[in-house]
């Protein structure tokens, strides 16, 4: 079995010039010649309260360099309570091994102990194989609050901050105590070039008892004594984006000999897809990186048959059996500190529109045939009140054909000669594989945007079409009147979206009348030295206090690199 997992996984990693090269299909060379992989995870904080974002980056290592890996390109996060129950799950698009994203804690999940976990699939290979932080969360609306142990004066109140981690590498500011809302300049001292990828967090410093954050330089400590275990439960790298299993499940397995089973995703046009299914109904397919939706529509080709269903395998999950979960410990005097910042956290997010993070949505990838496609948008011409008409008087090389038995189907006029095709074409309506016809017939072509024509003989996974029809609505979000029984929907999770997270700039904007209560006054993800000169800027807000400056990473040669500095805000 092992032997028929890996030549797939080998087939699947055709993009590897040094995968392709090997022939051996045995254990020891999974074991010896495909790098593993660990996770670490920069927190903004281990203690965190209603209101408040959870912020982290996310580095995916090569354990052989400690260099950012490139093999697997999803990457998963968890948030478990103390019952083991998960909060969220967050996938992750990798790029060069690393991502980032952060979850609000929102003001109905009870205080208590957490723990977030993250890895990759490849990862769960080996048992307990996931980076683990525990996080302490508070949540002061609750009315009894049995997730902590309130005691006055306990032994243990705080962590200081541990000072500086690097020989040739320093934070220094350009002084040691400010005012409210006065810019900060960080410069990061070096002897050499600063290559390499790091996330900086600035955060207000309390004297709560708290979990210890784990840092880059010491991180790797949580992966000793791991022991991979190849077996028949391989479990593939993720190489591509997400790998999706399931099976079609009908009463009779022989319907579904010489099937092939199509995906699809409303809007999304680079998501088209035709899989073969196997006679135990049983496939496999991999979702593009860029997916925005969270729904698949699965349908067979060919096939208007409802009574069938499918049924998607359940994402990978790490084995969290052992995890140990110790309640947060409260020192009863800070009741009105409690308060405060609460309130403080109210006003900030009551500002929330005018303080709002930026999201980078990812660009909307085309049809791989783009190019190709002869498009007409029908805005530019006289409008016609039905789609067979519309094809007549517009589109100049498609039409639509009325069959003996009266349905329709639509054909297009190959390029190559002077005669058309005499198949029906491949219908795509949204990013939406239609192949019942008579739903573009019957359909309001006021409501059409645009129709394409791909005018060759198009192979498409298993199966050939001559030609295809593109076909954009208005609305672009694939309408009610094509969905049917044939089509099964089917929720998967998608991407976090990466964000440009807020920092006022006073210098540059009229805030006077907007409050400012940040605990969190810079949140960085993504550092580029090459751009802002070896330094880097930011606010002080309307909060007096000591603040700590945490910058962890990994310089481009595997070095770990964790910094901290702290400074006064008076």
């Amino acid at each position: 079995m092992i032997k028929n997992i890996f030549i797939f996984f080998v087939f699947y990693t055709t993009f590897t010039n040094w995968l392709n090269a090997q022939t051996l299909t045995d254990e020891n060379f999974i074991q010896n010649e495909i790098y593993k992989e660990q996770v670490y995870l920069h927190l903004n904080s281990s203690l965190l309260f209603s209101g408040e974002k959870l912020l982290y980056k996310f580095y995916c290592l090569n354990t052989e360099t400690n260099k950012l890996s490139d093999l697997s390109k999803i990457g998963w996060v968890i948030l478990l309570n103390s019952d083991k129950e998960e909060v969220f799950q967050q996938k992750l698009n990798l790029e060069h091994g690393q991502s980032y994203s952060d979850f609000f804690i929102p003001s109905n999940l009870p205080s208590g102990a957490y723990k977030i976990l993250a890895y990759t699939s490849w990862m769960l290979n080996a048992e307990k194989n996931y980076f683990e932080q525990d996080i302490h969360i508070l949540n002061p609306y609750q009315k009894e609050n049995k997730g902590f142990i309130l005691e006055e004066n306990p032994e243990i109140l705080s962590q200081k901050s541990e000072p500086e981690v690097s020989s040739d590498f320093k934070l220094k500011l350009n002084k040691n105590s400010f005012s409210l809302r006065e810019e900060v300049v960080v410069n990061f001292e070096t002897s050499y070039e600063i290559l390499g990828d790091f996330s900086i967090s600035v955060r207000r410093i309390d004297n709560f008892s708290k979990p210890k954050r784990i840092k880059s330089i010491n991180y790797n400590k949580l992966y000793e004594n791991i022991s991979w275990n190849y077996s028949d439960t391989l479990i593939l790298p993720e190489v591509r984006g997400s790998l999706v299993s399931g099976r079609v499940v009908v009463k009779d397995n022989s319907l579904l000999k010489s099937k092939n089973l199509i995906i699809s995703s409303p809007g999304e046009e680079s998501q088209v897809n035709i899989v073969s299914i196997n006679d135990m109904g049983e496939f496999s397919f991999t979702i593009n990186n860029d997916l925005a939706v969270n729904e698949l529509l699965l349908q067979l080709v060919g096939d208007k048959q409802q009574d069938f269903n499918v049924e998607l395998k359940q994402t990978i999950q790490p084995d969290i059996s052992q995890l140990v979960f110790k309640k947060p410990i409260i020192d009863d005097g800070f009741k009105e500190y409690i308060i405060e910042k609460s309130v403080y956290n109210q006003i900030e997010n009551a500002y929330s529109i005018t303080k709002a993070d930026q999201s980078i949505f990812p660009k909307n990838k085309r049809y791989f045939f783009n190019n190709e496609l002869l498009k007409f948008n029908l805005d530019n011409y006289t409008r016609f009140p039905d789609v067979t008409q519309t094809f007549v008087e517009i589109i100049e090389y498609g039409r639509v054909k009325r069959n003996g038995d009266g349905t329709h189907s639509i054909l297009v006029r190959n390029q190559n000669t002077n005669g058309e095709f005499t198949l029906p074409a491949l219908l795509i309506v949204d990013g939406v594989v239609v192949q019942d016809h008579d739903k573009l017939v019957s359909f309001d072509a006021e409501k059409i945007q645009s129709i394409g024509l791909l005018r060759s003989k198009f192979f498409f996974g298993p199966e050939t079409y001559q030609g295809v029809v593109v076909v954009e609505t208005k609305d672009g979000n694939f309408p009610d009147e094509f969905r049917d029984d044939s089509i099964k929907f089917k929720e998967v999770i998608t991407a976090q979206i990466l964000k440009i997270y807020y920092s006022p700039n006073y210098n540059n904007e009229n805030l006077e009348r907007i409050p400012d209560y940040r605990y969190q006054l810079l949140w960085n993800p993504e550092i580029n030295f090459k751009t802002t000169g070896n330094k880097l800027r930011f606010f002080t807000s309307d909060l007096e206090g000591s603040f700590e400056i945490n910058l962890e990473g990994f310089t481009s040669d595997g070095k770990p690199i964790s910094l901290s500095k702290t400074f006064e805000v008076k």
